[in-house]
């Protein structure tokens, strides 16, 4: 009798509403269906509910029902007892995964979830979506991925019911992309020899539904490129006829192994907008590959209808294997595995699988790997679900979760106010923490365990130093251990009335425990980047709510201070010396890029405000005078004294640092700090074997300089160490310049094309040096320097190299024989013109200047200033349009314009004495 009552609730608990239990669940409905006393009728309910396997609601009246077909159809019980409707109904998770085909995906909402995202913003993008490439290693899951779209698309309307789905596996057309065309796009009777009627290609076929195209990849450039059409408008042509566009509407997919930068065409590729790339298994998390191998081994308990036994050592085995072959070898293993424990278990009922039931494979690559963690055997039967072995292995983050939602009903139940529940919800916390404290093994967690501890405790350590409060011992484990299993914790809240629920919760524990609501908000932070967690609003809630057993009682405060500076590293240069050198961490450093405003800097030291307890002072070392105004950016909320020092050094800021420590007044610690910092200097020159140097110069510029010292250094003897250095025409105008130049060398002479007039160096002009008038003069420099044989040398060279074919050579790039004819015109025209005439020193100084400008002018970079020349043109205009007009023929041949700098600097030379003479010519 009891068999058949059992059987009889079997089947009516699956119609069971909670809302509204029909009596049929009572025992007395059951004592009249099968005709015995109530007495009796109770006393096999009350059985079986002993026995785990109805479920008791002692209401009024009292209702039985089958645990497992409810836990089937609506959710997981813990109990099979409850005092009311209510309480059953309180075990229902506040958050269930959506219900579609992608969360059925192991990984949807952990390695998968940017893949899914990804694939639901193609599918959903207007006009038929948008075409999705899927890459990855041979067996990640790409073709079950494509599969799994278009049961999505069907069942979401994006797609008719009767949308076909074709694929092309284009590894078949590798080297022939006619035949792929002819596939793809069908052709018409005549096309081509054998067609002999009108046939659709896999792009009709697929019209209003899917078409994927496999092993992408092994289309080649010509096969590749017959798809831009379709891609760009959605149109195709049969082969045969090119003026019957065919409008499809296609949903296209592809995949394929290899790297999207190396197998295909760039226009290829960029055609194709969502590019998707499928994790391989080694990439995945441990919970992600178990969760594949249960998943995997309920699918052959499937098959074969027995009980499983799958030991813990072969899970481990299965576990922390390499897979190449990714989910496909995995799922291989496990159906080899099933396989060989069959064989040697035929006519037993359940069958056990270990280790030696494994493939030899697995075995032999499991020779080398590490101590592997423990893992609970698991046993399968045709009631287990995937659901229920999870649950099993992760109690903690099933019991955060629980929690969670106990929190949020009582908060719910007593009319959404915390001051009403305090005390019950503290009281669930601490059980919480108690529970994750002492169910959490540390021994089979050690390593990520301690990292999170380590990590843990130096964030609380900076806390402390940041805000002056101290925090408990206990405190760094109850973090770390609550974030070690919050983090594979699987709960997201997306009902809206809920989310407001949770907001209300948390703005009613930062209005009561403000303190520790800021401290947790800001450990949080701090951990978030180290312990890859995504903080929910209940993480802050329940840790705020631990934490505010704690009495925040501030240490002795001192100021916070900081050093601002501009550059790379220059802040935290300084900081990092000054806290070593002071043996404590003082000073936090900003480094600022130079082209930062001072509201920026304003801003960032803002944010440092919010984060740390300035209500002792702060004081701020900048390292430019512009950032002593930076307090106008500061708004008036900060009640803090702040001090702001300019100019900051290394010995500056080590004052500060002593001042700090010594707990004085703000007023007492910047004028003792600035005592000890007085500024000194002193320049040193050298003064000694100051090396021998000759300057070289030009008029318009250091490119002529240049070119001239490389001739005079050609010109040296081997065994001279003498220096020519080419200098800037305005530096050597410069005082400043000269008096360093002075300093560091010992400047024989100079030559150049204009004379700067230096106090006590003597001067050769260059069109001297090109005649032979000047060449004496430079070896009586040296002389005193060189051996007598060095200096017939230096005498023979400088003639040799200063000819006006060398010096043109060298200084221009152009046809030298070309350019000199150029000139030669040029120098004609001038005399013609101006009725001037101009000694042989003035013609060589012209032929050296005009070549370089020529030069100038055809490299497109002429001088473009010359200083005072409104002045000039408006006493000499007719002097510098004859000049100007002489310019002509080069200007032709050349295709070049001379602008007016480059006349007056000609002007110079013609009509400005440069050799000696300091009187100015009279306009």
């Amino acid at each position: 009798m009891q068999n058949d009552i059992l059987e009889y609730l079997e089947n009516e608990t699956s119609f069971i509403n909670l809302d509204d239990i029909s009596s049929i669940f009572t025992a007395n409905d059951i004592a009249k269906k099968f005709s015995i006393k109530r007495n009796t009728a109770s006393h096999y309910l009350n059985e079986l509910n002993k026995s785990g396997i109805l479920i008791k609601i002692e209401s009024r009246p009292v209702y039985y029902f089958d645990k497992k077909v409810f836990e089937s159809q609506n959710f997981t019980l813990d109990k099979t007892t409850y005092k009311s409707v209510d309480s059953l109904k309180n075990e229902k998770p506040m958050v269930l995964n959506k219900n579609n085909l992608f969360s059925m995906l192991i990984g949807h909402d952990k390695s998968l979830k940017p893949v899914i995202d990804q694939v639901e913003s193609a599918l959903y993008y207007p006009d038929n979506g948008l075409p999705v490439i899927f890459t990855g290693e041979s067996g990640t899951g790409k073709t079950y991925m494509v599969h799994l779209i278009y049961q999505y698309c069907l069942n979401n309307g994006l797609i008719d019911d009767d949308a076909p789905f074709i694929t092309v596996n284009c590894a078949q057309y590798a080297n022939n992309p006619e035949l792929l065309t002819s596939n793809l796009f069908g052709y018409v009777k005549g096309a081509f020899t054998g067609a002999t009627e009108d046939k659709k290609g896999a792009f009709e076929s697929a019209d209003r539904g899917i078409l994927f195209l496999d092993e992408v990849h092994r289309l080649n450039s010509e096969g590749q490129e017959k798809l831009f059409t379709f891609l760009d408008q959605g149109i195709i042509y049969r082969v045969g006829d090119t003026n019957n566009p065919i409008k499809l509407k296609v949903r296209l997919f592809f995949a394929t192994t290899e790297s999207l930068s190396s197998d295909f065409l760039t226009t290829f590729v960029r055609r194709i907008p969502i590019q998707i790339s499928l994790p391989s298994l080694n990439d995945r998390s441990r919970d992600e590959r178990l969760e594949l191998i249960y998943s995997f081994f309920l699918n052959e308990q499937r098959k074969i209808k027995k009980e499983i036994t799958v030991t813990g050592q072969a899970l481990n085995l299965l576990l922390n294997q390499s897979y190449k072959g990714n989910i496909g070898e995995l799922k291989s293993n496990i159906k080899v595995t099933t396989a060989r424990a069959i064989s040697k278990q035929i006519k037993d009922e359940k069958i056990n699988i270990s280790i030696y039931s494994l493939p030899k494979k697995v075995l032999m690559d499991a020779d080398n790997t590490s101590e592997l963690s423990k893992q609970d055997s698991i046993h399968l039967t045709n009631d287990t679900k995937l659901e229920d072995l999870l649950i099993e292995q992760r109690p903690q983050q099933e019991r955060i979760i629980k929690s969670y939602e106990r929190i949020i009903r009582i908060f719910q139940r007593n009319d959404q106010s915390l001051e009403n529940t305090i005390t019950e919800i503290k009281e669930e916390v601490e059980t919480l923490f108690e529970f994750l404290m002492f169910e959490t093994n540390f021994k089979e967690n050690h390593e990520p365990l301690t990292y999170l501890t380590k990590y843990t405790r130096n964030i609380l350590n900076q806390m402390e130093s940041s805000y002056q409060i101290h925090f408990n011992g206990n405190s760094v484990y109850a973090i770390s251990y609550y974030i070690f299993q919050r983090i594979n914790c699987n709960w997201t809240v997306e009902d809206v009335e809920l989310k407001k629920i949770i907001i209300s919760l948390e703005e009613q524990v930062k209005d009561s425990f403000p303190n520790s609501f800021n401290y947790v908000k800001r450990i949080l932070q701090l951990c978030k980047p180290k312990m890859d967690i995504d903080i929910q609003p209940m993480d802050i809630i329940i840790l705020t709510l631990h934490l505010s057993k704690n009495e925040w009682n501030k240490k002795a405060g001192i100021p916070k201070a900081i050093i601002v500076a501009h550059g790379y590293a220059t802040a935290s240069s300084i900081a990092d010396v000054v806290n070593t050198f002071l043996k404590k961490d003082l000073f936090e450093s900003f480094d600022m890029p130079i082209n930062i405003s001072p509201r920026e800097i304003a801003d960032e030291i803002l944010d440092y405000s919010k984060k740390n307890d300035i209500s002792n002072g702060l004081i701020i070392l900048a390292d430019m005078g512009s950032l002593k105004d930076i307090y106008q950016y500061f708004p008036s909320q900060i009640k803090a004294p702040i001090v702001i020092m300019n100019n900051v050094t290394t010995p500056l800021a080590i004052a500060v640092g002593e001042q700090i420590q010594k707990k004085l007044s703000l007023k007492k610690q910047v004028e003792q700090s600035l005592k000890q910092t007085k500024m000194d200097y002193k320049i040193i020159y050298p003064d000694v074997h100051k090396d021998k140097v000759i300057i070289t110069t030009c008029l318009t510029g250091i490119g002529t300089a240049t070119k001239i010292s490389s001739l005079i250094e050609r010109s040296l003897p081997s065994s001279i160490s003498l220096k020519v250095l080419p200098y800037d025409f305005a530096a050597l105008k410069d005082k400043g310049q000269v008096k360093t130049l002075s300093s560091m060398y010992d400047c024989l002479g100079i030559i150049g094309t204009d004379n700067p007039k230096m106090e006590k160096l003597p001067y050769i002009s260059l069109e001297n040096l090109i005649s032979g008038e000047g060449i004496n003069t430079l070896c009586s420099w040296v002389s005193n320097y060189f051996n007598q044989k060095d200096l017939i040398e230096f005498n023979d060279n400088i003639i040799r190299n200063f000819s006006l074919e060398k010096v043109m050579d060298v200084v221009t790039i152009l046809d030298t024989d070309k350019v000199v004819k150029e000139v030669d015109v040029f120098l004609k025209r001038v005399q013609e013109i101006g009725d001037y005439h101009l000694t042989n020193a003035k013609k060589l100084a012209i032929y050296i200047h005009v070549s370089c400008l020529i030069e100038r002018l055809v490299r497109n970079s002429p001088i473009k200033h010359y200083e005072g020349y409104s002045e000039l043109e408006k006493c000499q205009k007719d002097k510098l349009n004859k000049i100007k007009l002489a310019f002509s023929v080069i200007e032709s041949d050349y295709s070049v314009k001379v602008p007016k700098p480059e006349v007056a600097y000609v002007y110079d030379l013609i009509f400005i004495k440069t050799d000696n003479s300091t009187k100015d010519e009279d306009f």
